[in-house]
């Protein structure tokens, strides 16, 4: 398991996907704070949290479609499958390298609240609590990626399928409202 975290880390930041997740990730989170709480004044860190939640709609595919498609299309499946790695291991190794890749914009985000603090009154409980629930939201984001990524070839289809999925899932509440009354309270 740790060969295939590590083969996977490592290929992350060979190829520019891991290091574009990370900076458009604190791009838009810098942009959103500085926009929410220092320019606005206020206090309230989870606001920036829930617009950086549409964001991580368009990287999170971007950081989860190659994981099994690629190894389909370059047919080095069969390899894995065949090598003394277990099955459980195998997708364990692929999904925390991903998660690894998406704890390093989280823990930098980390900071903001400390920021507000210095300058004024923050509410550091409620802050890191929705911090640890955006966190929390990205892994099962990656999973539900990365489960799409396995059943396709092709790169692109798992990554538009995902983002589908995980926008279905985004506008969830207001889909909801749509459905008739009797329908609804299901």
């Amino acid at each position: 398991m740790f060969a295939i975290f590590k083969r996977e880390l490592r290929s992350y930041f060979t190829s520019l996907v891991g290091y574009v997740v990370i900076g458009v990730m604190l791009a838009f989170t810098g942009l959103y704070y500085s926009a929410n709480c220092l320019v606005y004044g206020t206090s309230d860190f989870s606001t920036v949290l829930y617009s950086t939640t549409l964001v991580m709609l368009f990287l999170l595919p971007a950081l989860t479609m190659r994981s099994f498609a690629d190894e389909r299309r370059n047919k080095t499946d069969q390899l894995l499958l065949t090598s003394p790695v277990t099955l459980t291991g195998m997708v364990l190794g692929k999904y925390l390298a991903m998660v690894t890749v998406f704890l390093i914009p989280v823990a930098l985000m980390a900071f903001c609240p400390l920021i507000i603090a210095m300058n004024g009154e923050a509410r550091l409980l409620s802050d890191y609590a929705a911090l640890f629930a955006f966190f929390l939201m990205g892994c099962v984001f990656l999973a539900i990626g990365m489960f799409l990524s396995s059943l396709t070839e092709s790169q692109i289809i798992a990554a538009v399928s995902t983002f589908a999925v995980l926008l279905i899932l985004y506008l969830w509440d207001d889909l909801t409202g749509f459905l008739p009354s009797a329908l609804g309270d299901l």
